[in-house]
């Protein structure tokens, strides 16, 4: 092992990545911020800038899009793609004239109702930043930047759901730890026994709750139910969305000898932004409370991924 640690590995990351901006050919998502981070959290910090170098190399990132205006009538700019630069600039504005969690937990009752925007990348790449910030002493202006980017692409890409959101509404946070639990290892089993012929969109039914559960320990309590709601929802549409696709032609033998520090080890080496990000939530969300289920879903997507697109192919 190395000296470099976690917020190193971050920091040299967001400032190799800066050029880069919201997503791949103009359609998938920038996964390399979110993935760099879970690969600094997974203990591989002295890797990072190897995988980050290699993802720049492979994959095609336009720039962030540039300024037009500033936004003055934010609920008329939400989910408009043209104004993604002056969402950033938004969150930058703000960022600098107070404290981060203000922020968050002004915008968390205004952007959650679009979460499903870009298959949930926009909650996503949140979680990720708030989590490097919250674990730094002293945030940088690297960290506190990637969640101005964070948010601005979580504005940008805002998308209502279909349906409104169901569900019970007086639950405690101990019930909306135990829901989540659930819901993450419901659909960690729902992706195995699915074992989907294109991989990448079912992940989502478990990293963007894990990412929900991330961002809840910022977020004032009275919206934590609403939140469970709306990741409840989301996972509904996602799978009713995703969830009808063939089987993969060749069943995934699920390697019951494996733990999740091989697993860890196996995204690192097929380098998949998604692997990698499945892996440490499903890790994560299996220390909170241990179930197979994780286990299967991690080594399952490892698997069909590296089947379907080998190590350079995009997700």
């Amino acid at each position: 092992m190395g000296s470099r640690d976690y917020t190193d590995a971050v920091n040299s990351a967001l400032d190799r990545l800066r050029a880069t901006g919201f997503y791949l050919d103009h359609f998938f998502a920038n996964h390399g911020p979110m993935a760099a981070e879970a690969l600094a959290k997974l203990g591989f910090c002295e890797e990072v800038d190897g995988w980050v170098e290699n993802n720049i190399q492979h994959r095609n990132y336009p720039p962030l899009p540039t300024p037009t205006e500033p936004i003055t009538n934010w609920q008329a700019a939400l989910g408009d793609r043209e104004r993604g630069g002056d969402w950033v600039e938004l969150f930058r504005r703000e960022l600098a004239e107070a404290p981060w969690r203000e922020v968050l937990q002004d915008w968390w009752p205004r952007l959650l109702p679009g979460c499903m925007g870009s298959l949930t990348h926009g909650l996503i790449r949140t979680a990720h930043a708030v989590r490097s910030v919250r674990e730094a002493a002293r945030p940088s202006k690297l960290q506190i930047d990637e969640l101005a980017r964070a948010l601005g692409f979580w504005a940008t890409s805002f998308q209502p759901l279909q349906n409104e959101p169901g569900g019970d509404g007086d639950l405690d946070d101990a019930a909306v730890d135990r829901a989540l639990s659930e819901l993450t290892a419901e659909y960690a089993g729902h992706y195995t026994a699915t074992m989907p012929s294109f991989p990448v969109p079912l992940i989502h039914t478990i990293t963007a709750p894990a990412a929900m559960r991330l961002l809840l320990a910022d977020v004032p309590a009275e919206l934590h139910a609403a939140s469970l709601r709306t990741i409840t929802e989301v996972n509904r549409e996602v799978f009713s969305a995703f969830g009808g696709q063939r089987l993969a032609r060749k069943p995934v033998e699920l390697d019951t000898d494996h733990t999740f520090s091989d697993l860890a080890g196996e995204a690192l080496e097929l380098g998949d932004e998604h692997a990698i990000k499945l892996c440490e939530a499903a890790m994560r969300e299996n220390a909170l409370r241990q179930d197979p289920r994780y286990l299967g879903a991690a080594s399952a997507a490892i698997d069909l991924i590296r089947r379907r697109l080998g190590p350079q192919g995009v997700t």
